[in-house]
């Protein structure tokens, strides 16, 4: 009886045992992905820092560089900013001269596939992911990572919301007479509107690919003109647009930037916001939430440990909290964004940040050359 019980005994164990004991495939998965890590962050170590273009605002700012400076103290962010046009045609510059100094980029759809795609500056993206949380696609919506290029390797894209078309004062405008498409040019606005320059890639851009899609050819030419007609101001200070408006300077902005709006929210100006036309909705962005891995680089594997640092959840939370927009991790919250931000069911909604939506038609961009050029 003794020897039965403690035959049991024994048998319990090491049931216990194995059930504990990983299995070898998943063992030798951790160890590969595990080992690859340690060597991408020691030799990241060695470069001492990470080259990083991203958008304005200080609140995105701080978060990516503190927030990375928490998770990896030895590796240095170096951060500038600026308009993607105006980056693209620096780093084009130093290209053709022989000198790469930048490691990634994190800007809009539009600076990737317009700008940098077509002087083959871009690297596969997907190479430099290493860490589970982020390979893993029941981490993220629709269970895919999303890329805006056709080739789905070079732009990334891990944040969307929803676009504000128009922002407006509180005290010159109430929403019943902005929220369709063509009371924008009812005759009192005249000189009363500020437009977002549609020109250069940004948030002026995409709202007018928008229009352009909605209203089709013949009446958004239309619509165009008349609009243009109805401005008081064209202009490409994003931040500036918008505190005209909170200061009543002029009463409606079409195309305001995005990233601008909640950062000055949180400073106190006081404007509306529009988040659809009720005839024709609106559209989603992914604003300045794309990757952008430059080849060449000069710090590969700082880079790669930034990339996974920021897709992580933990560089998601940093990203969506400071810059306004939702993580297409399903474990980010987005609960401290403001409803305007965030798609609601049933809403009518066309996606700008694609390779096949952002580019212009040839006649689109005559005419807006027409209007708006230089």
């Amino acid at each position: 009886m003794m020897k039965t019980a403690l035959r049991r005994r024994q048998f319990l164990i090491l049931a216990a045992l194995a059930l504990a004991a990983p299995l070898p495939g998943f063992a030798q998965e951790k160890a590969a992905w595990q080992a690859r890590w340690d060597k991408v962050v020691a030799e990241a170590k060695k470069e001492g820092k990470v080259v990083v273009e991203g958008p304005p605002g200080e609140f995105i700012r701080n978060a990516v560089v503190q927030g990375f400076k928490k998770a990896f103290p030895e590796i240095a962010v170096e951060y500038s900013s600026g308009r993607g046009s105006e980056l693209a045609a620096k780093i084009k510059a130093e290209r053709d001269g022989g000198l790469y100094t930048l490691d990634l980029i994190v800007q809009g759809t539009s600076t990737a596939l317009l700008y940098f795609k077509p002087i083959g500056a871009l690297e596969p993206i997907k190479p430099s992911l290493i860490l589970p949380e982020v390979t893993d696609t029941k981490y993220w919506s629709d269970n895919r990572l999303e890329f805006a290029d056709k080739e789905e390797k070079l732009n990334l894209v891990f944040a969307t919301i929803v676009k504000t078309p128009v922002v407006y004062d509180l005290k010159q405008v109430g929403r019943q007479e902005v929220d369709e498409l063509h009371e924008l040019l009812n005759p009192k606005w005249k000189d009363k509107v500020v437009i977002n320059d549609p020109i250069p890639s940004g948030s002026g851009n995409v709202t007018f690919r928008f229009l352009w899609e909605a209203l089709g050819a013949e009446k958004a030419t239309d619509y165009f003109k008349k609009l243009r007609a109805q401005a008081g101001a064209v202009d490409r200070d994003e931040r500036r647009q918008i505190e005209w408006i909170a200061k009543g300077k002029y009463a409606i902005l079409v195309g305001p930037g995005d990233r601008i709006i909640p950062e000055l929210m949180k400073r106190g100006l006081n404007f509306g916001v529009l988040e659809e036309f009720k005839d024709y909705g609106s559209l989603k962005t992914a604003g300045p939430s794309s990757l952008m891995l430059f080849n060449k680089a000069p710090h590969p594997n700082a880079a790669a440990v930034f990339i996974n640092w920021l897709l992580s959840k933990n560089g998601q939370i940093a990203w969506s909290e400071a810059a306004g927009y939702v993580s297409r991790r399903t474990d980010v919250p987005a609960d401290h964004l403001p409803s305007y931000a965030q798609p609601r069911p049933g809403g009518k909604y066309w996606v700008s940040y694609l390779e096949n939506t952002i580019q212009r038609t040839p006649e689109e961009e005559k005419l807006l050359n027409e209007l708006f050029g230089r």
